[in-house]
């Protein structure tokens, strides 16, 4: 290459986030750069509809140049592989769209599926070994061994909202009682509470602490980890009290040998990091493309 040659461009991914509030989508390049990006609050009604349209004006606004190489959408998991759809338990707006199929055939490009939580293990993994919990309307997460992320027998390893961590807990919307995802989960809280989030009680942001940490000290024992990251919406409105709760939690429990250099840290990102960086994975090949669809 001559001295006056200018760089190849960088590759360009879409990355899409639904949530029950917000729907978002950007063009990301592979150094995480964010491009052309929009977000709407997410409609109570026909909601496929609105993030096709938010689609078409994040890809009208695109130069040539930068247009995308596939997309990847988080959003409430699970994931169901065969129908291209997410399959949250306890939440009916995104349950069974054919979310992976509309996006493909709108955008042009090859298009997969992840849960929030799997995807922000990716993100948070940077290719190294990590246990991710991601707190947000639902508590998920993923386990990442150099740098690759664990499936499981469905491609659903990571659904530790449904951890047990009280035994005469409240019942879950799984139907199980005691689960991490009533103590900590967005949605759970909010119905608890009748109010916005920012008006929790004290009381329950520190029980909501205590279970996080409860639960990083069980899984670490059981997955022999030593870097656990923490993420999400509750840790950005419950902040320090949440943090100091959760850490004194984990201290308290994680008292293995093996495991008396094991962390527990908030890392957050963009709420698009983590479907861009699946993305990316799936363009590249370090990731199969599960959930994706060729067109």
């Amino acid at each position: 290459m001559s001295a006056t040659s200018e760089a190849a461009p960088l590759p360009r991914f879409l990355a899409v986030d639904l949530g029950e509030r917000h729907l978002a989508a950007g063009i990301v390049a592979a150094d995480g750069t964010m491009g052309i990006r929009d977000r709407v609050v997410t409609p109570s009604r026909d909601p496929l509809d609105a993030l096709l349209r938010l689609l078409d004006r994040v890809l009208a606004a695109t130069p040539d140049d930068q247009r995308p190489l596939a997309c990847a959408v988080s959003g409430p998991g699970p994931v169901d592989e065969a129908s291209g759809a997410f399959r949250p338990i306890g939440m009916d707006r995104w349950h069974g769209l054919p979310i992976r199929k509309a996006v493909a055939e709108r955008t042009g490009v090859m298009t997969m599926l992840e849960s929030s939580g799997r995807a922000y293990a990716v993100a948070a993994a940077e290719g190294e070994s990590v246990l991710a919990l991601h707190l947000g309307d639902q508590v998920d997460g993923g386990v990442v061994v150099d740098g690759a992320l664990i499936a499981g027998a469905n491609g659903r390893a990571g659904m530790f909202g449904h951890l047990l961590v009280e035994p005469n807990g409240p019942e879950c919307s799984c139907g199980a009682v005691g689960c991490l995802e009533v103590f900590a989960g967005v949605q759970s809280i909010v119905t608890q509470t009748g109010r916005d989030l920012i008006s929790t009680p004290a009381a329950l942001i520190d029980r909501a602490g205590i279970m996080v940490g409860r639960a990083c000290a069980s899984l670490a024992a059981m997955v022999d980890v030593r870097r656990i990251v923490v993420g999400g919406v509750l840790i950005e409105v419950f902040r320090d009290r949440f943090v100091d709760q959760m850490r004194s939690e984990f201290e308290e429990r994680c008292r293995l040998s093996h495991l008396s250099d094991a962390t527990i840290r908030v890392v957050q990102h963009h709420v698009l990091t983590g479907a861009a960086t699946v993305a990316r994975a799936m363009d590249i090949g370090e990731a199969a493309p599960r959930s994706a669809l060729d067109i």
